[in-house]
């Protein structure tokens, strides 16, 4: 059940929250069971990263403690594959 938070379809991030068009965007990949999932994470540069899932849903949350955007990929890294957007 857990798993099902991490699993979203791909859409491309084209912008962040606060319009900046240039913001750093990966998307990951997952498999499980079979289903291969893919999620975008667009670092907004201010702490925020912004999730878009496929239905082109887009979440902003506060990346997790005190670790960096590259830190928060390479934590999704260990559940798939990530690669620049």
């Amino acid at each position: 059940m857990a798993f099902a938070t991490v699993c979203f379809a791909f859409t491309s991030c084209s912008s962040d929250d606060d319009g900046n068009t240039s913001s750093s965007c990966e998307i990951c990949t997952v498999t499980f069971e079979g289903a291969t999932s893919t999620t975008t994470y667009c670092d907004n540069e201010d702490g925020t990263y912004t999730t878009t899932l496929e239905d082109g849903t887009e979440t902003t949350q506060d990346i997790p403690g005190d670790v960096s955007f590259d830190e928060f990929i390479a934590s999704q890294e260990q559940l798939g594959d990530c690669e620049k957007a």
